[in-house]
């Protein structure tokens, strides 16, 4: 991708962001009280979900399934909302089968045919930064990638499945690398409506914050991520100059 496809592209993320601000903020004017009084009955929420019967965690598992292969949702937001519908246990449950689902289902495809479905599925730039990462090293790389914040796990995903290891395995550990982050998500989303209005200020905020960190500063939280990774394995996971 050259520099003017870079700037573009850029540009094109910051309006996003602003657009989706300013609508989420005139939802939130619009319809906070509903809202409020909406998110606040849960036992009307989940007796809601209970009519639906079996396509009310089919439709969460499909959520999981498409933020690992299109990433149009953040998987934590889905996490949160199993949490809170379903609980701790059944909440992880349904997202943990959604994104092993996803995750095998792109590992298979970049598998099955190989770099031209990565390309089409992944922006160029990702591809080429974590390609040189990632083709030089071993499962466990893998599994702490998952394990660890700031990390694109769902690049990832597509990046094993063109690597000559062996799917089953690493499925296996990608499940377990997911499982704690998945865990945090369903307990928070289960405790939602135990915290005070202030505390739901701050963790929005927070996740805010972390999400601007994490937009504005991608490759040095990743850098900062891939050197504790280092650390751990011993090895240099960090790519080679360009």
């Amino acid at each position: 991708m050259n520099t003017s496809d870079e700037t573009r592209r850029r540009s094109v993320g910051i309006w996003i962001v602003i657009a989706a601000i300013f609508g989420g903020s005139v939802a939130l004017w619009l319809w906070w009280d509903p809202a409020l009084e909406l998110i606040g009955d849960r036992a009307g929420l989940r007796d809601w979900v209970a009519r639906l019967g079996p396509w009310g965690p089919l439709v969460t598992i499909t959520l999981n399934i498409l933020q690992v292969l299109v990433a149009p949702i953040p998987g934590q937001f889905v996490g949160v909302m199993n949490g809170y519908l379903y609980g701790v246990a059944a909440g992880t449950l349904y997202s943990m089968v959604g994104l092993v689902l996803g995750t095998a289902m792109a590992m298979v495809l970049a598998r099955r045919y190989g770099r031209p479905v990565v390309e089409r599925l992944l922006p160029q730039a990702q591809i080429d930064r974590w390609d040189d990462i990632a083709g030089r090293q071993g499962p466990w790389f893998f599994f702490l990638v998952f394990l660890f914040p700031f990390l694109p796990d769902d690049v990832t995903s597509f990046l094993i499945g063109l690597s000559p290891l062996s799917l089953p395995p690493m499925l296996v550990l990608v499940t377990l690398g997911r499982l704690p982050g998945v865990l945090v998500s369903s307990w928070v989303g289960a405790r939602a409506s135990e915290l005070p209005w202030w505390a739901w200020i701050s963790l929005g905020g927070g996740a805010t914050g972390l999400a601007w960190l994490f937009w504005r500063y991608q490759t040095r939280l990743e850098s900062l991520m891939l050197s504790m990774i280092q650390r751990l394995l011993g090895a240099d996971p960090r790519p080679g100059p360009s």
